[in-house]
């Protein structure tokens, strides 16, 4: 196999550290750029692994690490950042790379029109990241009747309903089953993150909303079913560890990398997910058909829960706040990507609004 050359966007956080670790195993691989924030110890920790990268710090943007990928023009950019910033990320990658493995869930949740044309007019490849959507991307086939993506329920998933409200932060970010940054810990225990999840399947698979069901499903064995017309359902068991998926993006269509534990199976056990215990997710329902409104979801979830990891707001008052900015957000048609990030700009400052009004009662 041809070298191929990578870049990360966001090296040091969660996926982008697996990324690295990934990139180790991999022979045909070449890293030769990437982001971090505010980690150098972790950033020069890379260098030393990767002599030949350069390294590029976004405190102050990503303007330098832009001009280095339209100069380069590599095989692969990982883009591993969370939130609406990964969005315009995006936008500005695809036209230089011949492949963006996305672990971006905003992109597509926020721009999912966009980011299609972008792609469409690019002939770039687009490989999810995500272990959901890896394995539907792995089943998935012409006469689909619907899939099946599945969620562990996060942190606060046994606990009785009367204790969930007063859930703190330290409470929220034990996940019973990943090891996962701060912000997608908050949301899988939310199941915020499913609801995005649910999203970005109907954007990546061209599906609708009734074709896409989720499961709890504690033991996150299976990631993902897809059900066909004849009676059959396909479905994908792996070990919980993303640096399987990882590692497909990269090597897509080709399977080289090597782990050598299977997943023990027991009982498999599957449920419906509770609307008192996770009122958020079902949001998805009312917002779905609305990229204004699921930007405005997404812009509400990202301030609530920074203001919950800082002790800002309760967890109740995180759920209310998201409910609050959703439902008095309007419904309007986004026709570009400025009206798209006007959107998210005025979703922020609902969203402070809202914090500091639940935060007087």
């Amino acid at each position: 196999m041809e070298e191929k050359s990578v870049v990360i966007v966001g090296a040091t956080g969660s996926i982008g550290t697996q990324t690295v670790e990934v990139l180790k195993k991999l022979k045909g691989f070449k890293l030769l750029g990437f982001t971090y924030h505010k980690n150098e110890k972790k950033a020069k920790d890379i260098l030393r692994l990767f002599p030949q990268a350069k390294a590029f710090s976004t405190q102050k943007g990503f303007e330098s690490f832009f001009n280095f990928v339209e100069h380069i023009k590599p095989d692969i950019a990982v883009l591993a950042i969370p939130g609406f910033e990964g969005f315009k990320v995006a936008m500005k990658l695809i036209p230089v790379v011949k492949r963006l493995a996305l672990a971006n869930k905003e992109s597509l949740v926020c721009g999912g029109k966009f980011i299609k044309e972008k792609i469409k007019e690019s002939g770039t490849e687009l490989i999810p990241v995500d272990s959901e959507h890896s394995a539907i991307f792995q089943l998935i086939e012409e006469d689909v009747e619907k899939i099946a993506i599945t969620a562990s329920g996060g942190a606060l998933r046994d606990i009785p309903i009367n204790e969930l409200w007063s859930a703190k932060p330290e409470d929220v970010l034990k996940h019973p089953v990943w090891n996962m940054g701060a912000r997608i810990t908050v949301d899988s225990a939310t199941m915020v993150n499913k609801a995005f999840e649910v999203l970005e399947a109907m954007e990546l698979f061209s599906l609708k909303r009734d074709q896409i069901e989720v499961f709890v499903h504690k033991s996150s064995i299976v990631h993902g079913m897809v059900f066909l017309k004849d009676g059959t359902v396909k479905i994908h068991a792996a070990i919980p560890d993303m640096r399987v998926p990882i590692a497909y993006s990269l090597t897509y269509p080709e399977r080289v990398y090597e782990y050598k534990e299977y997943p023990k199976f027991s009982i498999l056990e599957f449920k419906k997910v509770e609307r008192r215990r996770y009122p958020l997710f079902f949001l998805v329902d009312d917002i779905y058909s609305s990229y204004a409104l699921r930007t405005a979801f997404n812009a509400a979830d990202e301030v609530a829960v920074d203001a919950f990891l800082n002790g800002r707001i309760s967890y109740k008052n995180l759920v209310k706040t998201v409910e609050k900015v959703v439902g008095k957000m309007k419904k309007s048609t986004v026709k570009t990507v400025e009206e798209l990030e006007e959107i998210d700009r005025e979703a922020r400052a609902l969203a402070e609004e809202v914090i500091k009004d639940v935060s007087e009662d």
